[in-house]
């Protein structure tokens, strides 16, 4: 008997962008401005001071969309700022108002290579990253590496950089799969076209994961390893909840390697290694609050700095992040925020 995809409380249950604790078997949110749903969820919730911080939040979003890249990362840091600090707060998370992060130039010349990003042990950066509980252990990275490992950006880092390897291939039909006559769940992916060579997988997959040689119409791939569900007859409320928690525990996990990008239909992509581009075991969230607080260190102390960079090489590169990462973050948070997955509407998924 073939695996079954997962279905909790009568829906099929797909792969979600919250990262710690996502709403599985609620229906996903059709809103075409995400600032504007998760103010009404805080009101709902009554959550007066993370409501503050919120339509902080959009004020400084709103404020960078009118704004040169020389002087939009300032105001989209503090976007991004005051929507982690929405989270903390939601999750009654105590945090000093420290950023968390701080960063440097190693050296005179202007390369991204030497713009550094450093995370603290306390600061509001610091409190998402614990949060997160990410488990990469180098605290201190470089701009041009932290732009690396965004996947909404990647296509542009490696035209950029003429990289002939890219680190994040496009999976299809992300889902939980069950076992057919085990209480056993894991996840599998689609692999399509140039992408689906067996042996390029099988040397740059991350670790856990593999190809399904059982499945032979399509290029199928799981993780090995597997979490424990409910048996189908006669579970307890208490036995489901503990089922859900799992998969939530082993959801968190794989996101460092199933990542999304925001866009109208559900983009998700294996980060895989590769040797020409180091990985960072961090979330995205972390990732662009690192970068943008550099660049708009730069936007403050250093603004003919940051125009060099604007100027050089890196132009597009770091134009699209300044651009991209603020409507990129901000549909991460909100998932991450009220547990729910966001789509826009009027789009048939």
């Amino acid at each position: 008997m073939a695996a079954e995809i997962l279905r909790y409380a009568n829906r099929e249950v797909f792969f979600q962008k919250a990262i710690t604790a996502p709403d599985i078997g609620q229906k996903t949110i059709l809103a075409r401005d995400a600032f504007q749903f998760v103010e009404l969820w805080l009101r709902r919730e009554k959550q007066k001071d993370a409501l503050f911080y919120w339509t902080q939040a959009r004020s400084f979003y709103i404020a960078s969309k009118n704004l040169p890249p020389t002087s939009s990362p300032l105001t989209a840091y503090y976007c991004m700022l005051n929507a982690a600090k929405t989270l903390l707060t939601v999750k009654n998370i105590s945090y000093s108002e420290y950023h968390g992060v701080s960063g440097e130039a190693v050296a005179s010349r202007k390369s991204l290579e030497n713009e550094m990003s450093e995370l603290h042990n306390a600061g509001i950066l610091a409190e998402l990253s614990k949060y997160l509980k990410e488990p990469e252990q180098t605290r201190t990275h470089s701009l041009e590496d932290i732009l690396a490992n965004l996947p909404f950006i990647h296509r542009a880092y490696c035209l950029t950089r003429n990289a002939k390897s890219e680190m994040f291939i496009p999976i299809h039909n992300v889902a939980y799969s069950r076992h057919p006559t085990q209480s056993k769940v894991w996840l599998t992916a689609e692999v399509q076209g140039l992408h689906a060579d067996k042996r390029v997988l099988n040397d740059h997959m991350p670790p856990g994961f593999e190809i399904d040689a059982g499945v032979t119409a399509r290029r199928e791939i799981r993780v090995r390893k597997r979490v424990n569900w409910f048996a189908k007859q006669r579970a307890t409320g208490d036995q489901k909840e503990a089922a859900v928690s799992r998969l939530q525990a082993y959801h968190r996990k794989l996101r460092l390697d199933v990542v999304s990008i925001s866009a109208p239909t559900g983009l998700w992509y294996l980060k895989r290694r590769i040797a020409a581009i180091p990985s960072i075991n961090r979330y995205g969230l972390t990732l662009m609050m690192m970068g943008m607080h550099r660049l708009s260190e730069l936007a403050r102390y250093d603004p003919k700095g940051l125009s060099a960079h604007l100027s050089g090489k890196s132009n597009w590169l770091l134009t699209e992040f300044i651009e991209l990462s603020p409507s990129q973050f901000i549909d991460e948070i909100a998932c991450e925020i009220t547990g729910l997955e966001f789509r826009m509407p009027g789009v048939r998924v």
